[in-house]
Order: structure tokens, then sequence, then C-alpha cells
């Protein structure tokens, strides 16, 4: 298995793979953990499973906490994709850390799937652009049922910063079908032109979620701890 390292704007590489299909159920967790334990800080594999490996992460939380990030590529039904990687800085963090380090992550996934599109590389494209959409689905819905709920009931309102957020999500959401369908029907004009719209929608959201939103939440969390809590609870949805 070939390692790399990846900084916030390397995109992940297929041939670092571990395949947990091909091992007995014995060494699976063992294996995993091993070539985990090899990387460099800031290096990553991508784990591949036919079934959600949520034990395997509860595991990593109670004997790796904070030294990782479990990042879904593809979540099945038949398949299952993660990227876990070595964190740089391990230890405690809080939700603007969290959360705004997946941002950026993101961003140059969706990067690289324009680039792909540019080139001509359609096919290529529609799989990165589809990591890009598993993972920005799932961290807006660990928004919407874990920080949000959460952060209404610390404060005592729904109509603050939080209802912003989800109406931006809903146009999120409309920009991100576009996209699909412009890189279905392979049409590089109409793509790029909903990807400079919807970069332009994601960069003011992401600035207002990381500016206001997630440090109200770190505030309002007491210390390392309550914000670790919270940060583990995002991290298992």
């Amino acid at each position: 298995m070939k390692l790399g390292k990846r900084g916030d704007t390397t995109v992940t590489d297929a041939s670092r793979e571990l395949d947990a299909r091909a091992l007995p159920p014995p060494r699976q967790h063992p294996e995993i953990f091993r070539t985990f334990d090899a990387l460099a800080p800031g290096e990553a594999f991508i784990l591949l499973n036919d079934y959600e490996p949520k034990p395997l992460l509860y595991q990593f939380q109670v004997e790796r906490p904070g030294a990782f990030d479990w990042n879904v590529l593809e979540a099945g039904p038949e398949r299952f994709r993660v990227e876990i990687r070595r964190r740089s800085s391990p230890g405690p963090r809080g939700v603007r850390e969290f959360l705004g380090e997946d941002h950026r992550r993101l961003d140059a996934i969706l990067r690289h799937a324009a680039v792909l599109a540019h080139a001509g590389s359609f096919v290529d494209s529609r799989a990165s652009f589809a990591e890009f959409r598993c993972g920005l689905e799932r961290h807006i819905e660990i928004e919407e049922q874990i920080l949000f709920p959460w952060f209404e009931k610390e404060t005592g309102t729904s109509g603050g910063p939080t209802a912003i957020m989800r109406l931006e999500h809903l146009e999120i959401r409309r920009l991100m079908n576009t996209i699909g369908g412009s890189l279905r029907a392979e049409d590089l004009a109409s793509l790029l032109e909903a990807i400079r719209g919807f970069t332009n929608l994601l960069e003011e959201h992401n600035a207002k979620e990381e500016d206001v939103l997630y440090p109200m939440a770190d505030r309002a969390l007491d210390d390392d701890r309550e914000r670790n809590e919270i940060v583990q609870r995002m991290q298992r949805f």
C-alpha cells in the first residue's frame, strides 16, 4: 500500500487503500490499527469495506482519542470508503477547528473535481464530486442534527445564525443538484458556471460559520472536555 502526505488542500489518492474485505475478520481491526500507527503526522489511508465500520470508529475514539480524522468518502449501501488520517496536532479540539478543517478538506475535493472536468475526464470528475457530495451532505447533517439543536438549546434561540445557515443549506443542496446534472450531461460550460456560483455561496456560508457560529458554540462550552465531547458526537454521526 502506497502512502503519501496530505495537507489541508491535498486530495485523497485511491492507491492508498486498505481493503478490509480481503482480510479474515479477526485480523481486520489489528491490521487497520497497525496501518494507522505506521502513518506519519498528516498521512492518511483509505479503508474499503462492505459495511459501515462504526465499531471501528468507536474503537479509534477509545484507543486513539484526538489522534485521527475520520472522513467518509462513500457511504454504501454495498461499499463504504473512509479516509483515516493521522492528525498533525493530536489532542482535544473545538467545534471551529473540527468543522473548519472539514470545510477546507471539502473545498480541495471540489477544486479537484473541477480540474478533472476541465481536462475532459468526466468519469473521474463525477467520482470526485460524489466524494465531495457525500462529505458535504454528512457535514450538513452533522450541523442540523447535532450542532444546531444543541446551540439553540444553549442560547435559547432558534432565529439567529442557525436559521440563516439552514436556509443557505437548502440553496447549497439545490446547487449541488445543478452541478451533478451538468456533470452527467458532460456540459463543461454550464458545469463551470454552476461551480463558480456554488463556490461563491459556499465561501460566504463557511465564513459565517467559522467567524460567527462556531466561535459562539465554542464559547458556550465550558472547557476542553465539553468541546471534545461534542466533537466526538459529531465524528460518530
